[in-house]
């Protein structure tokens, strides 16, 4: 619409904001509100990486020092504090491999086992699952070992599962059933240690011919 005069044009412009002067005030002020609270958010959730990531640093550090007692207090408290950080599951690892060189199996087992259930990607909790069967396997019960390992999983994955399938089997005295797990772990291209691997089968008898 065009206008003759400028009192015209002062006069649209006040009817104009009587009308849609609240909504425009309101719009303002709500997006200022997610702005803020989402700058906010994101500065918080940047506190707890951070405080995630020193809690990790100092685990590793007293690990390093054999101060176990400590590490195991600080992946507890990163656990308790921040479940859902990878951190946690990462501190959990470390304090685990602790106890079973201090040879406190069961206590590596409860942290593999709230990283199988709790870790945030995929992956890390099928590592733990491996590595609770392993200790599981190291307890004396090869039955929860294969009961903790994966039932799915990616490839890379194949050789990993597989050989520690076989040394459970083993425990089992179910040599045949060990035997196609390793084979099966061998022709995977992800074997951490191939040789090993090899002299596993090599120590399996042959099965006789039916």
């Amino acid at each position: 619409m065009e206008y003759e005069t400028e009192e015209q044009q002062v006069e649209a412009l006040k009817a104009w904001w009587a009308e849609n002067g609240r909504a425009v005030i309101t719009g303002v002020v709500l997006g200022a509100a997610v702005i803020g609270s989402w700058t906010f958010w994101q500065s918080r959730k940047e506190a707890a990486a951070i405080a995630a990531s020193d809690s990790f640093s100092r685990t590793m550090t007293a690990i390093n020092s054999s101060d176990t007692a400590t590490a195991a207090n600080l992946a507890d408290e990163l656990q308790s504090d921040q479940p859902d950080s990878l951190y946690s599951s990462y501190a959990n690892f470390a304090a685990a491999r602790a106890d079973v060189e201090n040879n406190d199996l069961e206590s590596a087992a409860k942290r593999l086992k709230w990283v199988a259930d709790n870790a945030p990607q995929e992956d890390v909790k099928l590592i733990a699952k491996v590595r609770l069967a392993r200790v599981q396997g190291a307890l004396g019960d090869a039955a929860a070992g294969l009961s903790s390992l994966p039932s799915s999983f990616p490839d890379s994955f194949i050789g990993m599962v597989e050989e520690v399938r076989g040394d459970l089997l083993v425990l089992k005295g179910d040599t045949d059933a060990a035997r196609t797990a390793y084979e099966a772990a061998q022709e995977s291209q992800y074997v951490s240690n191939r040789d090993g691997l090899m002299m596993k089968l090599n120590e399996l008898a042959t099965p006789s011919a039916s």
